[in-house]
C-alpha cells in the first residue's frame, strides 16, 4: 500500500488471534475533513507495517507536497488487537509540532482498513512565504490496502520510464500519487514515503522524475482519486523496479 514478502514477524509475546487480519505493509491515503476544513481538504499518503497477530505496529503519514517545504512526517505508533487499530501520531509540520490519534478497523469484505485521525491542536493556518499557505484540518479519515490491491478491480496504474499513468475515474477532481520504499516500510525504521504529489482535475498521468528514484531499486507506486466531495473513487498500488 507482494505483501507476503514483507509480512512482519509477530513481536515476542504477541498473542495469536485466529480472527486477526493478515499482517504486512498496508498503503493508502488520508483525507482531511472537508466540513471542518473547507478551504483545502487535502489527500496524503499513509502506510502501516502491521503484525500478523495482536502486537504493536508503526507507520507514517506524509505531509510534504512541494519542493520548497521541509520533509513533514507524522510518525504513527500503536497496537493492533484483532481487527482494531489504536494508535497515536506525532511529528513536525513546517516547523510546528503536531500530534493526534489514529483509530481504525479491518473489513474482511473490502480487504481494507479504514478509520479516523485527529489533530490535537485543532485547525491551524500555516504560511510559508514564497512557498505554500494552507490549513491543517482538525480531523480526517483514512483507508489502507494491501500492496497490489485495486479498488475497484478494473482500476490500475501503468509505468513507463519516469511516467505513471491511469484512466481517471468519472468525476475525478483530485488524485494522489506517491512512491513508497517497501524495505523501509517493512523495517519499521524511518519514513518510507519517498515522494508524493496531487494531480488536479480529470488528468491521468504524473511525472516521477522529481522523486529521485534509484535505478534498480524496488518501490511501490500508489494512485488514489477523489471526487469534488472528497470521496474516494479509486485506489491502486503496484510494485516496480526503478529504471
Amino acid at each position: 500500500m507482494p505483501v507476503c514478502a514483507w509480512a512482519a514477524n509477530p513481536a515476542a509475546g504477541a498473542t495469536p488471534n485466529a480472527g486477526s487480519p493478515p499482517g504486512g505493509v498496508y498503503v493508502g491515503y488520508y483525507q482531511e475533513d472537508p466540513i471542518t476544513n473547507p478551504e483545502d481538504p487535502t489527500m496524503g499518503s499513509v502506510y502501516l507495517n502491521l503484525p500478523a497477530s495482536d502486537s504493536s505496529f508503526s507507520g507514517s503519514m506524509y505531509f510534504t507536497y512541494v519542493g520548497c517545504q521541509s520533509s513533514n512526517v507524522g510518525t504513527i505508533a500503536g497496537v493492533k488487537k484483532a481487527a482494531s487499530l489504536n494508535a497515536s501520531w506525532s511529528g513536525t509540520l513546517d516547523g510546528t509540532q503536531q500530534k493526534g490519534s489514529v483509530d481504525g478497523t479491518y473489513s474482511a469484505a473490502k480487504g481494507a482498513y479504514s478509520g479516523t485521525f485527529t489533530v490535537a491542536g485543532g485547525k491551524q493556518h500555516i504560511d510559508i512565504p514564497s512557498c505554500i499557505s494552507y490549513f491543517i484540518a482538525p480531523k480526517g479519515t483514512f483507508e489502507l490496502f494491501a500492496v497490489g490491491k485495486n479498488t475497484p478491480s478494473n482500476f490500475s496504474v501503468s509505468l513507463s520510464g519516469n511516467s505513471v499513468s491511469w484512466t481517471p475515474p468519472g468525476g475525478a477532481m483530485m488524485t494522489l500519487v506517491f512512491v513508497l520504499d517497501p524495505a523501509i516500510a517493512s523495517s519499521g525504521q524511518g519514513n518510507a514515503t519517498m515522494w508524493q504529489t496531487l494531480v488536479m482535475g480529470p488528468q491521468g498521468a504524473a511525472d516521477l522524475s522529481e522523486a529521485r528514484l534509484v535505478s534498480g531499486h524496488p518501490y511501490v507506486i500508489a494512485v488514489g482519486a477523489a471526487d469534488s466531495k472528497f470521496r474516494r473513487l479509486s485506489f491502486a498500488s503496484k510494485s516496480f523496479t526503478a529504471p
